[in-house]
């Protein structure tokens, strides 16, 4: 027992935490079909701004696990229609670094996010009477470097695996660009 906790306390030990402020980029795909058929393919991107915190807790090595959460804000004004969407993000980000000097450590991750969604509203339409779901899976990847342990840059794309429509006949896809800087304690 003494030994599980003295391992506990060593990872926590080793870990960082990051709080970051980053640009959030959309992209989306929705498509129309009937009968199987592919009738419409309307695609669309908009932008926000993201704040989040990760625990980066060492494995083993140089792999690590950095679990976090965040919140995106993302705004769109297309053709006088003002549109706006709040969500929690939850990455569960695999992680391996390398050194690149004395003062800079290179990290690449991989990893899911689960998507919640809070708030998406439009000039015509929001959740409560349209036919989207609120959860979504994203999956990808991207790289940080870290700055003398203090200062951290990152960016990642994450893909959506799930389809957010809940209509038979609308195929719903969205994905996420993330830039960030953060600061590590």
């Amino acid at each position: 027992m003494l030994f599980a906790a003295a391992l506990l306390t060593a990872g926590f030990a080793s870990a960082q935490v990051s709080y970051q402020l980053g640009f959030m980029a959309t992209s989306q795909e929705v498509k129309t079909s009937f009968a199987g058929h592919v009738l419409d393919t309307d695609k669309d991107n908009y932008s926000g701004f993201m704040v989040g915190a990760d625990y980066n807790l060492n494995i083993v090595g140089g792999l690590n696990v950095a679990p976090g959460i965040g919140l995106g804000f993302s705004f769109d004004n297309d053709n006088d229609e003002k549109y706006k969407e709040f969500d929690v993000l939850v990455p569960v980000d695999f992680n391996y670094g390398f050194n690149l000097g004395q003062d800079l450590k290179l990290y690449l991750f991989a990893g899911p996010t689960l998507d919640l969604g809070l708030v998406s509203k439009s000039d015509d339409f929001d959740w409560f009477d349209h036919d989207m779901k609120r959860f979504n899976i994203l999956l990808g990847g991207g790289a940080w470097v870290d700055i003398k342990d203090v200062i951290r840059v990152k960016a990642g794309y994450k893909a959506g695996m799930l389809d957010i429509s809940d209509s038979d006949n609308i195929s719903w896809k969205r994905n996420r660009l993330t830039v960030s800087v953060g600061y590590l304690f």
